[in-house]
């Protein structure tokens, strides 16, 4: 599913940059407002960290064996995370193009229609949320020695994926130290996202959530979703060394996972249960993304606005 929604959001992001940059409005093409390159950028860099997420992940699945499980922490970020970024990039998209996106005949009157089902056929939020939880503990703090692993992709019998064994101990099972891979970045995004992190730790360590709160879905939701942007930003990392993501289009992707991560602080802040220490922690982490009004240029330049005419869907 996390595919599909990749694939209904490219198909959608094509039509709708096709669309907005031949439209005129007030005398100026609709791609010339401020705000509309804010959510193409916004839509298009979304698109590319689902890519390298989904890409990444399936490294992991490829390279599986019985000491090496952690693609069961990274199958279901993808199942949640991919799948719910593909609803927030078609949400962008047609808060340009407006009232096309309703017209017959049209890929995006499809997509607005598909891409809701795939977060939910995918076992829904909560239940991925909750099993992406049993991990966090042992991501964090117990951090285990694993080669390197690079891209997957020779054409070989993935045998193990056929005979994977019992599905419990799921607590137990470890993962590489994720420090070394944030550190390897020294983007101005990439740093404001690691004290956002180091905030979240000190959270669990300081103010960690108590037996009742453990048993609140609704509290550990918005725990759940600042943990898995952590895991989903050292995938995006990993596979933009890769696939040789340029410099500022990797700053621009964890210029939303700033932003992101804010907002899930501010709904575990507002949260009935969280307590003051708890509080204090989650306003810290409320941080504003580096600004630079020229790094955004190039990518809207480069990257986001250069796919206008690029692919149009055959009748």
């Amino acid at each position: 599913m996390g595919w599909a929604s990749i694939g209904m959001s490219t198909h959608a992001f094509y039509e709708a940059i096709n669309h907005a940059s031949h439209r005129e409005l007030y005398g100026m093409h609709v791609t010339d407002f401020p705000h509309v390159k804010q959510m193409f950028v916004d839509a298009y860099t979304r698109l590319v960290a689902m890519k390298l997420v989904a890409l990444r992940a399936a490294d992991y699945m490829r390279a599986a064996s019985a000491e090496d499980k952690r693609y069961l922490l990274y199958n279901p970020v993808v199942k949640m995370k991919v799948t719910t970024q593909g609803e927030k990039v078609i949400d962008l998209l047609w808060d340009v193009i407006a009232a096309k996106g309703f017209e017959k005949d049209t890929f995006f009157d499809m997509a607005t229609r598909d891409i809701r089902a795939l977060p939910k056929l995918e076992g829904t939020v909560h239940v991925n949320i909750a099993l992406i939880l049993k991990f966090m503990a042992n991501y964090f703090f117990k951090p285990a020695e694993f080669p390197e692993l690079g891209r997957r992709s020779e054409a070989v019998n993935d045998d193990f994926l056929f005979k994977q064994g019992p599905a419990r101990g799921l607590g137990q099972i470890r993962f590489h130290d994720f420090r070394p891979v944030y550190n390897s970045i020294e983007s101005p995004n990439v740093k404001v996202f690691r004290k956002q992190i180091r905030l979240l730790k000190m959270l669990l360590l300081l103010a960690k959530p108590s037996e009742k709160q453990r048993k609140d879905i609704d509290y550990l939701m918005a725990l759940g979703e600042l943990f898995t942007l952590v895991v989903y930003g050292q995938l995006i990392i990993e596979n933009a060394r890769i696939y040789q993501i340029e410099a500022d289009l990797l700053d621009q992707i964890f210029d939303f996972m700033v932003r992101d991560f804010s907002k899930h602080a501010l709904q575990l802040y507002s949260k009935p249960s969280s307590n003051l220490r708890q509080r204090r922690l989650c306003l810290m982490m409320i941080k504003k993304p580096a600004v630079n009004t020229m790094r955004f240029s190039r990518v809207w330049e480069r990257h986001v606005f250069a796919q206008k005419d690029q692919y149009v869907m055959s009748d």
